[in-house]
């Protein structure tokens, strides 16, 4: 155990010296640095504590509520990905949970007069404990698993407005980022489920469900360092362009007061699909709402209101429909033998072989192999 503990914090201190030296760091990055040294603290703490030696008075406290500072900081930097704005009124909320938490635990100790004492990963009780020692790790958990649900909502949030922004999602759909929440999620409550299974129930010695955490986190910051090193857009300087501004032309938006009539709409709509069949911006890759809306010269919010209720479609539906219709006849037509499908998929403007496939057979019902064959 102690072995993957040690692993864990390896690993970590790896990522954090890679994004440390990282050049044109943005505010995104400080809050992941935060992110990755708070979980090494936390691997640290129960290192030290059940392996080591134990920790007592306000550096015991400091260690035990770190969680209240990793989730938060996941949060941020999350909310920064999606292209928010994190000012310090959102900053200071979020992070002085963990002030109040430790100031909180240091005037009960005080109260009670005994000094708190981490040996195994948790809080000894003292003789003739308050009540509240009983639950001094209830905040921990609620915060987690408040946090991550909210981490989910933002991520959803901004796979919507992709569609709605972006004819791909190479590189900006934060899949990445999913699987850490996801992950931090899981082990939430799994941690929920060892502490108070037996500290309430006696399921186990409480020892070995604190070890058991803290064995968990240096798992998924392992994972996650093995994740990240394949995954090049966590060290990346690349942002959805623009995100903020854009979102508020969503589909989901009204339209009511657009100033757009019925025939309005379908005059711009001929011209759009004109342009499209013609012109052919589709063939550019990294085409987007405020990339189209330029070259069409119709604002982004007619542009988006056009695509949403006249052709019923989102824009990434939208502009890959032409593509795939692009591909269809490349791939039926002799000129182009002398390309690979995947040639094709690259001069129709797809990003990559596997959203060029998974697009294909969703509009066509069959792989851009077996129509090529058929």
């Amino acid at each position: 155990m102690e072995i993957i503990l040690n692993a864990g914090l390896g690993i970590g201190i790896l990522m954090f010296l890679l994004l440390l030296f990282k050049q044109h760091k943005k505010q995104g990055d400080y809050f992941f640095l935060g992110w990755i040294l708070v979980t090494l603290g936390q691997i640290a703490f129960y290192e030290i504590t059940i392996y080591r030696f134990p920790l007592q008075g306000f550096g015991a406290i400091l260690g035990f509520g770190l969680p209240l500072l990793g989730a938060p900081l996941l949060f941020l930097y999350i909310l920064s990905l999606t292209c928010h704005t994190v000012s310090w009124k959102t900053i200071v909320p979020h992070l002085g949970v963990y002030v109040i938490y430790v100031l909180v635990l240091l005037s009960f100790q005080r109260y009670d007069e005994a000094t708190l004492i981490a040996s195994n990963g948790y809080f000894r009780p003292p003789n003739k404990a308050s009540l509240w020692m009983q639950y001094y790790a209830v905040p921990l958990a609620i915060s987690g698993l408040i946090y991550c649900l909210w981490d989910l909502l933002l991520l959803r949030k901004h796979r919507q407005n992709i569609v709605e922004l972006f004819s791909f999602d190479e590189k900006i759909d934060l899949k990445w980022v999913g699987y850490i929440v996801y992950s931090y999620l899981i082990l939430f409550i799994l941690a929920s489920f060892l502490i108070f299974g037996a500290v309430q129930f006696q399921l186990f010695p409480v020892e070995n469900a604190f070890a058991l955490v803290g064995i968990c986190l240096s798992l998924m910051l392992i994972a996650f360092g093995f994740y990240g090193f394949r995954q090049t857009a966590i060290f990346s300087n690349l942002e959805p362009r623009n995100l903020v501004e854009e979102t508020s032309f969503s589909g989901t938006a009204s339209y009511a007061k657009s100033g757009l009539t019925v025939d309005k709409i379908s005059d711009l709509a001929n011209r759009l699909t004109t342009q499209m069949e013609i012109e052919k911006p589709f063939l550019n890759e990294d085409l987007s709402l405020s990339i189209l809306a330029e070259q069409s010269q119709i604002s982004q919010s007619h542009l988006s209101q056009i695509i949403n209720q006249h052709f019923q479609r989102n824009f990434y539906d939208f502009v890959n429909q032409y593509r795939v219709e692009e591909a269809k006849k490349k791939l039926s037509s002799p000129e182009f033998d002398h390309l690979s499908i995947l040639g094709i998929a690259f001069e129709c403007g797809f990003k990559s072989k596997s959203s060029f496939n998974r697009y294909f057979k969703k509009y066509t019902g069959s792989s851009p192999s077996e129509f090529k064959n058929k």
